[in-house]
């Protein structure tokens, strides 16, 4: 099969020849498509593939050889229809084409000593709604890998995933305060993808599901407790309508961010000298899929990666130190791009975490029960006949988590919350 049938009619062999001819002027030799390789359940949106191409310079002995990921609509049209693929598509390659050009030509203007840089570099990517593609640059040949969403991060993991956040969002925060006219633009060229009234139909009676299965880990876990209590208040108002409201919510600290923040979309590297996987130290860090990436306070991209990726235990000894070395990130990012990190003092980040902090909470019910299921009982997506829509949940069946520990995953974020205050 071509690339065409693979992938996309619009990814060509031009396409390729397009991508070396600015690299260098190289002439395509050949390529290597690899079928789709992410785990089962990482990928809902697109089908992701992996391609290396390989050139030479006309007349010379230079050549060269790209690698990338390359993620594809769905060629089940049901399952394309189903989760909506299109409109997250357009969303991330916007992020791609728009907000990050935006980004490297501020931070050019500006030449901070550290700028930020943790996303893999896009070399093509096209949207009509039917073809859509993005080649985007081949972060394992770095070294990076993904971590185990089963398990939840340790502490090193989790704070140089928010220490990347911090530098993310510091972007926005600097724009916005000596380029405001032209954030207020950027800004209004993502989209909401998940929480807008026009798309409660497509959501709500799944998250209907997710609300049963989070019942169900409260009332084995916290029975006739002041959290089931107050929990079972948060989930039995409209959530929909809740959740809405925050990714609406007026605020000085909103930025462009990330928006889908679980385990999978963060990719580490380790030293060469790093012992056994248990006792690995990240040293950098990537950023991957950008489909939810949405203008809303930085709270809601915190609130999503705490109670998505780490666990109890770990909040109780580290939540202040995890919030801290998010802030210490973006306030050096800050200062390094020529605005004062005055603008941004600790305790607006934890008065905006007390009032939209629950956006995890929500999130959470959704994340945390597809991070425990084993890979091996992830949903089959391409199970989807015809050409129709259907229903979230009937593909996302989502059942009781039948672990304790995977049901601790569930209610002790709303234990967290709880504690906080964030849901009072």
């Amino acid at each position: 099969m071509s690339l065409s049938e693979h992938i996309s009619l619009a990814f060509t062999e031009d396409k390729l020849k397009e991508i070396l001819r600015k690299e260098g002027n190289y002439k395509l030799k050949g390529y290597q498509l690899v079928d789709g390789f992410s785990k089962k359940g990482d990928s809902y949106l697109s089908e992701v593939f992996r391609l290396r191409i390989d050139g030479e310079e006309p007349g010379s002995c230079s050549s060269t050889c790209l690698n990338f990921v390359v993620k594809g609509l769905p060629k089940n049209i049901g399952r394309r229809k189903t989760f909506r693929s299109a409109a997250f598509f357009k969303n991330e390659i916007t992020f791609y084409e728009d907000i990050i050009p935006a980004f490297e030509d501020f931070q050019a203007r500006r030449s901070p000593k550290k700028p930020f840089i943790e996303y893999p570099r896009c070399y093509s990517s096209f949207c009509d709604g039917n073809h859509d593609y993005v080649a985007l640059d081949d972060l394992s040949k770095y070294g990076f890998v993904s971590a185990d969403r089963q398990n939840g991060m340790d502490f090193e993991h989790c704070r140089l995933a928010l220490e990347s956040l911090g530098r993310l969002h510091a972007l926005s925060l600097a724009m916005k305060d000596q380029e405001p006219e032209n954030f207020a633009k950027l800004s209004q060229k993502v989209e909401e993808t998940y929480y807008i009234s026009s798309l409660k139909a497509w959501y709500s009676d799944f998250m209907k599901t997710q609300i049963v299965v989070a019942k169900d880990a409260l009332a084995k876990e916290y029975p006739g407790t002041e959290i089931e209590k107050k929990a079972l208040k948060f989930i039995s108002d409209d959530l929909y309508d809740n959740l809405c409201e925050i990714t609406h919510a007026e605020s000085p600290l909103a930025v462009i961010g990330h928006g889908d923040g679980w385990t999978p979309n963060f990719l580490f590297k380790y030293d060469a000298s790093s012992a056994g996987a248990g006792s690995k130290v990240p040293k950098e860090i990537r950023i991957i899929d950008f489909q939810l990436a949405r203008c809303a306070t930085l709270a809601i991209d915190i609130s999503f990666f705490i109670y998505s990726c780490t666990t109890q235990k770990l909040r109780e000894k580290h939540y202040d130190d995890l919030l801290k070395a998010y802030h210490s990130s973006c306030c050096r990012l800050l200062e390094d791009l020529g605005s004062k990190p005055e603008i941004f003092p600790y305790s607006a980040l934890q008065e905006e975490m007390r009032k939209f902090a629950r956006f995890g909470v929500g999130m959470g019910i959704e994340s945390v029960p597809f991070s425990v299921i084993p890979e091996s009982d992830a949903f089959d997506l391409d199970s989807i006949q015809g050409d129709d829509a259907i229903p979230l949940q009937e593909i996302w069946v989502l059942k009781p988590i039948p672990t304790k520990e995977g049901r601790l995953r569930v209610a002790d974020m709303f234990k967290h919350a709880v504690d906080m205050g964030y849901l009072e």
